[in-house]
C-alpha cells in the first residue's frame, strides 16, 4: 500500500513541486494585478496555489499516461508510474478523476469570469502533450496554458474579464515559461533526437540557451510594460528587471552539454516567480 502511494505521489508530481509553482505565481500575478485588500489576496492565492498543484498533478498524469511509451526509452523519465509499471492506466485515469473532483469544488466558489476562463484552460491541458509530437515549440503551448492563471487570478478578484495590463502581463508571462522550459528540455536533447519528440532544445540545439535567453528577454521587457500600465512603482520595475537579467545571463551562459545547469535555470525562474510576486506586494501594501 505505501509502494502505491508513493506512486500516486511520483505520477502528480508533488514530491517535485517545482512545476506546481511555475503554475502557480502567473495565479498570484493576475490577483496582485488587481490590487485588492491583503485579506483577499491571501484568500484566493491560497485557494488558486492549491488548485495548481491539483491541475498540475492531473496534467502530469495525462501526460505519463500519453507518454508512456516514449518516456520508458528516455533516461529521465523511465522510471515513471506509468511507464515503469508501477501503476496501471486504469489507476492513473482514477487518479486524475480524483484530482478533477477536487479542482471542480475550488472551480465553483470562484466568480462566474474567472470559471469561464478556467474551462477555457481544459483543452489547451489536454492537447498539450500531443504538440510533441506536431512541433518543435511545444513550449509556446504551455505558455499559453500555464499562464492563464494571470487571467483567472485577476478575474477572482474583480469579477471581471482581464483588462489591457492584465493581458500584456499574460503575453509576457508565456515568454517567460518558453524560456525556463527551454532550459527543462535541454537535459532531455539526446534521448529526444533518438525518440523523435520535438521540443525548442531539439530545434534550436547549440543555440538552446540563446533561444531561451531572448525569450526571458521578451518577457522582462513585457512584464516592466504591463506593470508601468498598472502604475505599479518605479523600484518594483527596477527589480523585475534585475531578475530579468539574472535570467538573461544565466540562460545565455547555458550550454547544450552543460547538464548540470538545466534544471538549476528552471528552478531559479521559480525563485524569480515568488520575488516578483512578493515585489507586487511590497509596492501594493507598503510603497503605495
Amino acid at each position: 500500500m505505501i509502494k502505491k502511494i508513493k506512486s500516486f505521489i511520483y505520477l502528480g508530481r508533488f514530491n517535485s513541486p517545482t512545476g506546481a509553482f511555475l503554475l502557480a505565481w502567473p495565479c498570484t500575478w493576475g490577483i496582485a494585478m488587481a490590487k485588492p485588500d491583503l485579506i483577499y489576496l491571501m484568500n484566493f492565492s491560497l485557494l488558486l496555489v492549491i488548485g495548481s498543484f491539483i491541475m498540475r498533478a492531473a496534467g502530469c498524469a495525462w501526460n505519463d499516461i500519453l507518454d508512456r511509451h516514449i518516456d520508458k526509452k528516455t533516461i529521465r523519465t523511465k522510471n515513471r508510474p506509468i511507464a515503469s509499471g508501477s501503476l496501471t492506466i486504469t489507476e492513473g485515469i482514477l487518479f486524475i478523476l480524483m484530482l478533477l473532483v477536487i479542482g471542480f469544488l475550488i472551480l465553483v466558489s470562484l466568480p462566474i469570469p474567472a470559471i469561464i476562463i478556467s474551462l477555457i484552460s481544459i483543452p489547451l491541458i489536454i492537447i498539450y502533450p500531443l504538440t510533441k509530437r506536431i512541433t518543435f515549440f511545444p513550449q509556446i503551448w504551455l505558455g499559453i496554458t500555464f499562464n492563464i492563471g494571470i487571467l483567472i487570478g485577476y478575474s477572482c478578484i474583480t469579477e471581471k474579464y482581464p483588462d489591457i495590463s492584465v493581458i500584456i502581463l499574460y503575453f509576457g508571462a508565456i515568454f517567460w515559461t518558453i524560456g525556463y522550459d527551454t532550459l527543462y528540455a535541454m537535459q532531455d536533447y539526446k534521448d529526444d533526437l533518438l525518440t523523435g519528440v520535438k521540443s525548442t532544445a531539439v530545434k534550436m540545439q547549440k543555440y538552446s540557451g540563446i533561444f531561451s535567453a531572448i525569450a526571458y528577454l521578451i518577457s522582462t521587457i513585457i512584464f516592466c510594460i504591463a506593470l508601468i500600465l498598472n502604475s505599479f512603482d518605479i523600484l518594483t520595475i527596477i527589480i523585475i528587471t534585475i531578475l530579468g537579467i539574472w535570467q538573461i545571463t544565466y540562460a545565455a551562459r547555458t550550454k547544450i552539454n552543460d547538464t548540470e545547469k538545466f534544471k538549476s535555470g528552471f528552478n531559479k525562474s521559480n525563485i524569480c516567480g515568488f520575488l516578483i510576486f512578493l515585489m507586487m506586494i511590497i509596492d501594493i501594501y507598503i510603497l503605495s
